[in-house]
C-alpha cells in the first residue's frame, strides 16, 4: 500500500474509532445516574430502606486460609444494621490456617454466624466452597463479597437488599468494590481501572445489556443461579464465579446497579506489578465464556480506544488531518473529563481526576498489548485462593 492511500485510510480509521469512542462516552456512560440515589435504576424509585417488611437475605463469603482477614472484617460485616433477619455464612474452604479455630470462637458470641466447613478442595478458585454456600444458605436472597473486604459503612447489607426488592422481577443488583488508598503509582493505577471498570459495566447495565459484576459485592436471587444452572458450564475455570454467572443470568429486566457509597466494599490493592498482573490475568480467563454479543461490544470498545491513541502520534507526525485530529482529539478529552469529573468524585476518587489523561493513555496500552497477550498465551489460569 502507498503513502498516498495509506494517510486517508489511517485518518478515517481514527475518525471512526474517536467517534466510537466519543458515541459510547455521550451514550453509554453518561447514563449511568447519580451514585447518591440508592439504587441505579432511572424506572423505579427505591423503597424506604428501613421498609416494615425487610427480606430475610444470607451474606455468603467463602474463605480458604485467610484468618488475618477474618480477624480484620468479620466485625464491620457481623455490625450491619438490618431489621429483617439475616445470617453471614462463612464457607471454610479446606482452610489450613487457624481460621477453623477463630471461626468457632467467633460463633459462640455471634448467633447470626454460621460456618460450613470444606473438609477437601477439589478445584480451584472458590466455585466449590461458593456452590455449597448457596445450598446451605437459610434464604433464597444473597449477598456475596470477599474475606479480603471491608463494608464502607453498617448500611451495606440494608441498601443492597433494598435494591434488590426495589421493583418487581429484580433478581441481579451489581455493586461496587473500591480499593483502599495508598501511596504509588501502582496504586492510583489500579484505583482508576476498578473505577473505570464499574463505570462501564455498570451503565451497560442501565443501557439493558449487563455483562458482568464483581464477587465482592454482588447481591442475587437464587432463582436466578439455579435458572443459570450455577457454575456448571464453567468449573474448568478458577475464575467466573461472579462475571460468568451475571453474564449467563442477568438480563435488562432484572438487573439494578446501586453504587451509593455506603454500599462500597472496599478491598486492599495489590502491592506489585507482578500480582497485579497475576490477578488481571486470571479475571481474564473468563471473558471468551462471555455472550457473543458481549464479546463484541468489548472488544469494539477497547479496539477504538487502543486505536485512538495509537493512530494519534502517527497522523500528528504526518502532519494528515491535523485539524479534524485535534478538534477530535479535545471532544474526546472534554468528554471524558466531564464524565470522570461527574463520577469520580461520588466513587469517593477525587484525587484521581488530575492524572486521568495518563491512566487514559495508559488503558490503552492495556487493551492494546497486555489485554491480547494474556488471552493467547498458553497461559493457565492461577487459583485466587492462598
Amino acid at each position: 500500500m502507498s503513502f498516498t492511500f495509506l494517510w486517508p485510510f489511517l485518518f478515517w480509521l481514527y475518525v471512526a474509532a474517536t467517534l466510537f469512542q466519543l458515541a459510547v462516552i455521550l451514550g453509554v456512560f453518561s447514563k449511568i445516574p447519580n451514585p447518591q440515589s440508592p439504587i441505579r435504576n432511572p424506572q423505579s424509585p427505591i423503597p424506604n430502606p428501613q421498609s416494615p417488611i425487610p427480606i430475610p437475605i444470607s451474606i455468603l463469603l467463602c474463605a480458604r486460609n485467610e484468618a488475618a482477614n477474618l480477624r480484620r472484617h468479620l466485625p464491620a460485616i457481623l455490625a450491619q444494621q438490618y431489621e429483617g433477619d439475616w445470617e453471614l455464612l462463612v464457607v471454610d474452604d479446606a482452610s489450613e490456617d487457624e481460621s477453623p479455630v477463630l471461626l468457632r470462637e467467633w460463633q459462640q458470641t455471634h448467633p447470626r454466624l454460621r460456618v460450613l466447613r470444606v473438609p477437601e478442595k477439589k478445584q480451584p478458585g472458590k466455585k466449590q466452597a461458593l456452590a455449597l454456600g448457596i445450598a446451605a444458605a437459610r434464604y433464597d436472597c444473597l449477598l456475596v463479597t470477599d474475606a479480603d473486604c471491608c463494608p464502607s459503612s453498617p448500611y451495606w447489607l440494608v441498601l443492597m437488599a433494598a435494591a434488590l426488592t426495589a421493583k418487581p422481577g429484580t433478581e441481579i443488583v451489581l455493586g461496587y468494590g473500591p480499593l483502599h488508598p495508598a501511596p504509588g503509582f501502582l496504586n492510583g493505577w489500579a484505583r482508576f481501572e476498578t473505577a473505570q471498570t464499574a463505570i462501564q459495566y455498570g451503565s451497560f447495565a442501565v443501557a439493558g445489556m449487563p455483562y458482568m459484576g464483581v464477587g465482592r459485592n454482588l447481591a442475587f436471587k437464587k432463582k436466578a443461579y439455579e435458572r443459570a444452572g450455577g457454575f456448571a458450564h464453567h468449573l474448568d475455570l478458577a475464575s467466573g464465579d461472579d462475571d460468568l454467572l451475571v453474564n449467563a443470568a442477568a438480563h435488562a429486566g432484572n438487573t439494578v446497579v446501586c453504587l451509593h457509597p455506603d454500599t462500597f466494599m472496599y478491598s486492599d490493592a495489590k502491592k506489585t506489578w507482578r500480582e497485579w498482573m497475576l490477578q488481571k490475568r486470571r479475571h481474564l480467563t473468563a471473558g471468551h465464556r462471555y455472550r457473543r454479543s458481549h464479546q463484541w461490544a468489548l472488544a469494539m470498545l477497547s479496539l477504538s480506544h487502543t486505536l485512538h491513541y495509537f493512530l494519534l502520534p502517527l497522523l500528528l507526525w504526518g502532519r494528515f488531518g491535523m485539524v479534524t485530529v485535534t478538534l477530535l482529539l479535545f471532544a474526546r478529552c472534554c468528554a471524558l473529563l466531564f464524565l470522570y469529573g461527574r463520577l469520580f468524585p461520588l466513587l469517593r476518587e477525587s484525587r484521581l481526576l488530575s492524572r486521568i489523561p495518563i491512566y487514559d493513555a495508559l488503558l490503552s496500552a492495556y487493551y492494546g498489548a497486555f489485554v491480547p497477550i494474556s488471552l493467547m498465551a498458553p497461559w493457565r489460569a492461577r487459583s485466587a485462593w492462598k
